[in-house]
């Protein structure tokens, strides 16, 4: 709805002219009013004395009869063009004599306790017709009836004109009182407007040090005084505040220029971080490998041992000829097994040795290319296998065999590499139940959604709003740098470009949730 804004001269004008008319319509309607009363109330006497005079004028020439005489009389009143008809009637209700100079057919209604006023309402102040009957009589006695039917032409006539005095009177007097209050306006608001543009001129320009006079002490001149007062203060704490404001511009400026270094810093020492845990993971790697390999290399060592021997047993006993078909078959089995356990040995280590080549090639150079997702994790968890079986954790992986990414197998590996650590170190950490992990991979609206669950103690409610964020760690007095989920937060939100939830129940468990776009997923090749 639009606001109508009225300046307050004219809203002063206009209450003025408002307050002024109300009062002029009021006095004129109750004045108006009393002179209809007055002038109506003057003509039905008036025609009431009329026709008594005429009745009085009238009964003689009824008692006896004189039909000239009354005529006479009747005829008398041809100069009164206000009345229309007047009949004399005599006991019986015939018509003695009539006086009808408009010919009016219209039966007359004798009502002697009644003045009877018809007006036409569709006529405005018409009052239209006077009706009034008189009884004729003589020494008390009736002889008859008067009727008179008179016009309200001449109240009509004199209403509308006092009716259009009044007006003329109500509009020249608001025509005076526009003026008047024009006037009274101009010369009441005249300080008080120029207060007001002076206000806006300081506002528009900013010059506090304009002041303004005025030469009264009534409330206009404490209103100026007032208004200096502000002024000057306004321009004293103007100039207060611009000093202020530069200090503190200054001082942002320094503040700024520090916060720059120091997120500079804080990015580099990030960097560093997230780096020192890639070569921490990639460690922990080579412990793992170095570890798991030395069982298979042990036994293919034991392996070898064995078959040298049964063979050089045997080539001796066939030197000296004293080699037994059974002697030979025995050691024939030995060396046959022994073999078959060697190379199963063998090629357990080479692909524990090809799988430490991939991942740890992967942590360092972070290259971008097509994995099969479900192959590189178990990957990655047999890197962490001697790990895992000191807990003992059992591990669950579910996925599609053919679900392949385009990303950074590198990123992934670092992710799943602190998800087991985080596992091992605080889920699992004098764990009495059975240990379980599980990973569930499915490709979902454009999203490939990873889902790594442990069944172990839970995260602490006092931690668990703040689980990602930087040092926060239970393990601290135990190595542990609070830093291992932060990181994994922070490769999936900046590098992936994916979302991570986690939801813990101590006690039952922790699942975290990783949903990564299955295009761009990664940040621009390097």
């Amino acid at each position: 709805m639009k606001t109508i804004s009225l300046s307050i001269k004219t809203q002063l004008i206009l209450t003025f002219i408002a307050i002024s008319s109300i009062v002029i319509i009021v006095v004129s309607y109750f004045n108006f009013t009393s002179n209809i009363k007055q002038e109506k109330n003057s003509f039905i006497q008036n025609s009431l004395i009329q026709a008594n005079l005429l009745a009085d004028f009238s009964v003689s020439a009824l008692v006896f009869r004189d039909m000239d005489g009354a005529k006479e009389n009747l005829e008398k009143l041809k100069s009164d063009n206000n009345i229309q008809r007047v009949i004399i009637f005599d006991n019986q209700g015939d018509i003695f004599s009539e006086y009808n100079p408009l010919d009016i057919r219209e039966i007359a209604q004798i009502d002697i306790k009644e003045v009877h006023l018809v007006s036409k309402k569709e006529e405005f102040l018409n009052y239209g017709i006077l009706k009034i009957s008189v009884p004729l009589k003589h020494n008390n006695i009736e002889y008859g009836t008067l009727y008179l039917e008179k016009s309200t032409a001449i109240i009509t006539k004199l209403l509308k004109k006092l009716f259009s005095e009044v007006i003329l009177f109500a509009c020249v007097l608001l025509l005076l009182i526009y003026a008047i209050s024009i006037f009274l306006s101009n010369y009441l608001l005249k300080p008080i407007l120029s207060l007001a543009s002076t206000a806006e001129e300081i506002a528009s320009t900013q010059n506090y040090g304009t002041r303004v006079s005025y030469n009264s002490k009534n409330e206009i001149g404490s209103l100026y005084k007032a208004f200096n007062s502000l002024v000057k203060d306004t321009e004293n704490l103007t100039n207060n505040l611009e000093l202020q404001v530069n200090i503190r511009t200054k001082e942002l400026n320094t503040k700024t220029v520090q916060l720059e270094e120091s997120l500079i810093d804080l990015q580099q020492t990030q960097q560093k971080l997230i780096e020192s845990e890639k070569l921490s993971a990639l460690g922990n790697l080579v412990s793992g490998i170095a570890h798991e390999v030395n069982t298979p290399l042990g036994n293919a060592i034991t392996g070898s041992s064995v078959i040298t021997k049964e063979t050089q047993a045997l080539v001796e006993e066939f030197n000296d000829g004293t080699l037994k078909k059974s002697t030979m078959q025995r050691r024939l089995d030995v060396i046959n097994e022994t073999s078959s356990l060697l190379s199963r040995t063998l090629h357990y280590a080479s692909g524990l040795i090809k799988s430490f080549k991939q991942i740890s090639v992967d942590q360092v150079t972070n290259d971008i290319r097509e994995i099969q997702i479900k192959d590189y994790i178990e990957e990655v968890f047999l890197t962490n296998h001697n790990k895992l079986k000191l807990v003992p954790a059992k591990v669950t992986i579910e996925a599609n065999d053919d679900l392949v990414i385009k990303t950074s197998p590198g990123v992934i590996s670092q992710i799943i590499n602190n998800l087991i650590q985080n596992s091992i170190k605080h889920g699992f950490d004098n764990y009495k139940g059975e240990a379980q992990i599980s990973v569930c991979i499915e490709e979902k609206d454009e999203n490939l959604i990873i889902e790594y669950k442990d069944n172990g103690i839970g995260i602490n409610e006092d931690i668990k709003e703040k689980v990602f964020e930087p040092f926060v760690t239970t393990k601290r007095n135990s190595g542990g740098t609070g830093l291992g989920l932060n990181i994994v937060y922070n490769l999936i939100i900046q590098k992936l470009k994916g979302s991570l939830e986690m939801t813990s129940t101590e006690n039952i468990g922790t699942k975290f949730i990783i949903t990564i776009p299955m295009k761009n997923s990664l940040m621009e090749k390097k």
